[in-house]
């Protein structure tokens, strides 16, 4: 049974390694082989069926993207809200269960997310509405390090986002028991200063956190204490038992365990990580009422089954593999260490999923073992029974339950500044380069291979892999991001750095630095700047400047800076083994496309000409000046717009590559049908960033080898393509 369930999870998993979405003819001939070998190959059977049902439920859930309009005009919508994100600066977004679209109805009922701009306040949690909303599918930039946004989507079972353009029908509706109970806890807690803390630890309502609570958690790895799930739906559940067993029988610990675990569940909203925690510990405790006692791997494997069944985009979502590796390394250590101290049991712990959380993160806190070694017995034991006791109270009266939470609130008040104040002073999150998560790997590996029959010999072949890991890399590389409809590209010689451009930032608040840049940079280890080149000031090419400044050291700032050098063309500059020439403008500007920053960077054998947003007027220009523009990589001049890459430019700088950095179904239409005709007639390789991702050349003697090309990444990373081509993959331009 256990390995028909592991390997039925395995195969619902490889959905995250699909590098496109199989075709739905292609289920009936896998489950007829997966039913065929159930009892004579029963991993093989597991895999093909757990493979067949993500593959049948994503074609299902996916469907309604192909209905005409989606993504191409605005549409009305019919459905309920259920979820609403308050966001900080006044908007907040909506998680829509949809009903209807344009008047047909839907089913399955399609989850979107929305935002909801403007002053009227935003429909609360159940309502029903009508609104003409402009829908999208979600189509994820793909650089290493940044945040997947398309998989985090998908993991919450949200297929398409976009924005309310009117609301035509808002029905409140009927307030639940819940609702009622969470007015009278505000009530309660009104004027509380650690009102936002209490009510995500007791509501699992974390909206009022603020983005620097956020950042404390994550630095202190203490995060999992303000998500309801195991540990708190466990300590509950224990509560219950002994409750129960002053009543002197088994079965009323069991049922009190059970009404208290699903009522604190009730209590939360039963959000993914609490419902994964009740199904377990339901699991559990009918397992002792029935008298069978089952191993703790096979009820964790249970549980991924029935929660991977109800929904197989489970395994999209970060949590869900936190959850169950959390579980899985407590059940492993609880086999390994015979006297399980608080101490020990955390070290143990944190070893185990330190792999799990560098790869998800990139990261480590250094100071998570002992902040949790002092917390998680002050939230078990002292905190969080006064937090139930409280809410228990308010079923009376908001005036009993009063008194509980002022003390609460002198409580958190100090613990919650402190934790601030450490996060601040210690700064325990330290980002780790790939490099760095390498050998963080080889070190766990090293002990575990060391009890193989081969170590020898699998010793070897590590040594072998670790000195190839460490061979000199490439004299220079350069790196055109992917920050949609913008330019943001890197040159590296070693750990030394030029960056030409910032990519934009937007009125929600994102930004291509945070998002892109920066997790970039942690990556590979850069930590500071020769040259930051900012081409002229469209904020496509510039917003990210000054944020950049403050963020990493920047020796030089050139071009569209208030005070920094301006580009004038004939500037010379040599770093390292590069020749840095800046070609345009003769007089400088900064506020027009055509006096972008021309710079040709080469080596001597290879060059890299970046154009900015320069026309045909500025390309006619460079002709007129006569000077050297040969170079074996072009980023096309204004991401491929009509009005540049003439022929006579495209002739004079005989590129072997051309980069397009034009965003995904940009409403330009970029890059340009007729410069794409003009590059392919002359010969060019062409690359579009929208549509391929991060785009990585390295010095390859006297030409340019791309890397990574040949792994095209997830399938949901190009959802929106594989929707525009009717399930079939687009190809890319020759």
């Amino acid at each position: 049974m256990d390995k028909r369930l592991f390997f039925f999870c395995a195969g619902v998993s490889s959905t995250l390694l699909w590098p496109w979405l199989p075709a739905r003819d292609a289920w009936l001939p896998l489950a007829i082989i997966g039913v065929i070998c159930w009892h004579s190959r029963p991993a093989l059977a597991g895999w093909l069926l757990g493979f067949v049902w993500v593959l049948c439920v994503s074609h299902w859930q996916l469907a309604w993207l192909q209905l005409p309009g989606v993504g191409e005009r605005s549409q009305i919508i019919m459905g309920s809200v259920v979820e609403v994100q308050p966001r900080h600066d006044g908007t907040s977004r909506l998680i829509v269960g949809l009903t209807h679209l344009d008047g047909q109805a839907l089913l399955p009922a399609p989850r979107v997310l929305l935002s909801w701009y403007g002053s009227a306040p935003a429909p609360s949690r159940g309502d029903g509405l009508s609104a003409v909303t402009h829908l999208y599918v979600p189509h994820a930039l793909s650089n290493p390090g940044s945040f997947n946004s398309a998989r985090w989507l998908l993991g919450q079972g949200i297929t398409a986002r976009g924005y309310l353009t009117g609301t035509l029908t808002h029905q409140p509706a009927v307030i639940g028991a819940r609702e009622r109970l969470l007015a009278r806890f505000d009530k309660a807690t009104q004027g509380l200063s650690a009102r936002p803390w209490l009510r995500a630890l007791s509501f699992g309502e974390r909206g009022e956190l603020r983005p620097s609570d956020w950042n404390m958690l994550r630095d202190l790895g203490v995060s999992h204490l303000f998500a309801i799930s195991g540990l708190h739906i466990g300590l509950v559940a224990g509560l219950g038992w002994l409750a129960g067993r002053w009543c002197g029988h088994t079965t009323a610990g069991l049922l009190v365990a059970l009404m208290l675990a699903t009522g604190y569940a009730w209590l939360a909203g039963f959000g993914v990580a609490t419902q994964r925690a009740l199904l377990m510990l339901v699991i559990w405790l009918g397992l002792m009422a029935w008298g069978r006692l089952w191993s703790g791997r096979r009820i964790l494997l249970l549980t991924m089954t029935l929660l991977l069944l109800v929904n197989p985009w489970l395994a999209l979502n970060q949590g869900f593999w936190l959850s169950a590796g959390a579980v899985a390394a407590l059940l492993l250590l609880a086999a390994g260490l015979r006297r399980q101290g608080l101490f020990r049991l955390q070290i143990g712990l944190g070893l185990v999923l330190l792999p799990l959380v560098m790869g998800l993160f990139g990261g480590l806190s250094w100071l998570s073992v002992p902040v949790n070694v002092v917390l998680i017995p002050l939230f078990s034991l002292l905190l969080i029974p006064l937090l139930l006791l409280g809410c228990g109270l308010l079923l009376l009266s908001p005036v009993g339950a009063a008194p509980v939470f002022g003390v609460l609130n002198g409580l958190f008040g100090p613990l919650m500044g402190g934790l601030h104040w450490l996060a601040a002073q210690a700064s325990p999150w330290v980002v780790l380069p790939a490099f760095a998560q390498a050998v963080v790997w080889l070190a766990l590996l090293l002990p575990l291979l060391a009890l193989l029959p081969q170590a020898r010999s699998l010793g070897l072949a590590l040594g072998w892999l670790a000195l190839l890991w460490l061979w000199p890399g490439p004299a220079w590389q350069v790196r055109v991001l992917d920050v949609g409809q913008g330019l943001s590209v890197l040159v590296t010689q070693g750990q030394r750095a030029l960056l030409y451009d910032t990519g934009n930032r937007f009125r929600s608040g994102f930004n291509m630095a945070d998002g892109v840049i920066l997790p970039l940079f942690h990556r590979l280890g850069i930590d500071a700047l020769d040259y930051l080149v900012i081409s002229h000031d469209d904020s496509d090419h510039s917003a990210n400047r000054d944020y950049l400044a403050t963020q990493v050291p920047v020796r030089y700032r050139w071009g569209a800076w208030p005070r920094g050098m301006p580009c004038r063309a004939g500037q010379q500059r040599q770093w390292g083994r590069l020749t840095l020439r800046m070609l345009w403008p003769v007089t400088p500007g900064g506020h027009r496309n055509n006096d972008s920053c021309v710079l040709h960077i080469s080596d001597g054998v290879l060059s890299v000409l970046l154009t900015g947003d320069i026309e045909q007027a500025a390309e006619h220009g460079l002709l007129a000046r006569r000077v050297p523009l040969k170079a074996q990589l072009l980023l096309s001049p204004h991401h491929g717009s009509r009005s540049s890459s003439h022929q006579g430019f495209i002739t004079a700088v005989a590129p072997d590559w051309v980069v397009h950095t034009a965003g995904f179904a940009n409403r330009w239409g970029f890059p340009a049908p007729e410069v794409v005709a003009r590059y392919r007639q002359a010969g060019v390789t062409q690359v579009v960033t929208g549509e391929q991702g991060l785009i990585h050349l390295v010095a390859n003697g006297p030409s340019w080898r791309r890397v990574g090309h040949d792994r095209p990444g997830p399938w949901y990373h190009r959802l929106a393509a594989w929707r525009e081509t009717g399930g079939i993959q687009p190809k890319p331009l020759e």
